[in-house]
């Protein structure tokens, strides 16, 4: 990795990736890097982050050879913690960065940086992230989620307009209603026995709607097309906080009382879901 715009994306992954989980899977494919992070309750596991980096974007040069040739991939759990502050070296003057995967009595993933020290000179940084490699009967784990039934997929507005209102809201409360209709409206609310709150933002754009009356309400009702999900209000901010990078496409998804699935691209660079389930309250 040899562009500044690569590098310093690639720090602000590495350290978004760290806010959302202590570890992380990292699968590597020919045209892809892929870091999952799914839910850390026992059980099947549930994927919480789904992180997609095209190759072209972030190398220079690139070489991988998997298991065999109809399964050329490779399958790594790793800190996100190591990673992030091995990749924090970013933020100085860095000529190269390259990331291989080595064996050092255990395997690692080493990372190699050659830092500009003087307009003559240049040091090497090497860092050494210990690596567990995931055997192959493990990888139907970490398949991509596949979610086609949303009840509504609308346009978010800026992230950062609603970073800051939800801010104060957790401070309230530990959940977040997230709710949409057909106009094209995005209502965020917190209910609490002493407060409530509600933040609204109308006149996005809606990608599809499925609708959903619950029993009892007119159809004609504006709020019987309301679709809404109640959430962890730290797992959303979660998200607002990480990966912000510039000329970002964010989309919301929601099924009814059941999940929110949120969604963020930057193209050819980037690809961001998160998957935030029902709470039980």
């Amino acid at each position: 990795m040899t562009e500044n715009a690569a590098m310093r994306d690639f720090l602000n992954v590495s350290l978004s990736l760290s806010r959302f989980s202590k570890n992380c899977v990292l699968r590597l494919t020919i045209k892809k890097l892929y870091f999952i992070i799914t839910e850390e309750e026992a059980g099947p596991r549930q994927p919480l982050v789904w992180c997609e980096l095209p190759v072209s974007f972030y190398f220079k040069e690139y070489n991988m050879v998997g298991v065999n040739e109809d399964h050329n991939e490779i399958y790594l759990e790793l800190s996100t913690v190591l990673l992030s502050r091995s990749c924090s070296i970013l933020k100085q003057d860095v000529k190269s960065f390259k990331i291989k995967l080595t064996n050092k009595e255990s395997p690692c993933l080493t990372i190699e940086m050659e830092l500009i020290a003087g307009e003559l000179l240049s040091r090497e940084c090497v860092h050494d992230i210990p690596v567990e490699v995931i055997s192959r009967k493990h990888w139907g784990d970490y398949a991509e989620p596949k979610f086609n039934d949303f009840h509504v997929s609308i346009q978010m507005p800026n992230l950062k307009s609603i970073k800051n209102i939800v801010e104060k809201m957790k401070n309230m409360s530990h959940s977040l209603t997230v709710k949409a209709n057909k106009n094209g409206k995005l209502t965020l609310q917190i209910k609490t026995n002493t407060v409530s709150l509600s933040a609204h933002f109308p006149d996005l754009g809606i990608n599809s709607f499925a609708g959903h009356i619950p029993s009892g309400y007119d159809s004609e009702h504006e709020s019987a097309s309301d679709v809404s999900s109640t959430i962890d209000i730290k797992k959303f901010i979660m998200f607002l906080s990480g990966m912000q990078l510039n000329n970002c496409h964010a989309v919301c998804n929601i099924v009814q009382e059941k999940m929110v699935k949120l969604y963020m691209e930057q193209p050819g660079a980037l690809l961001l879901q998160i998957f935030l389930t029902e709470l039980n309250i």
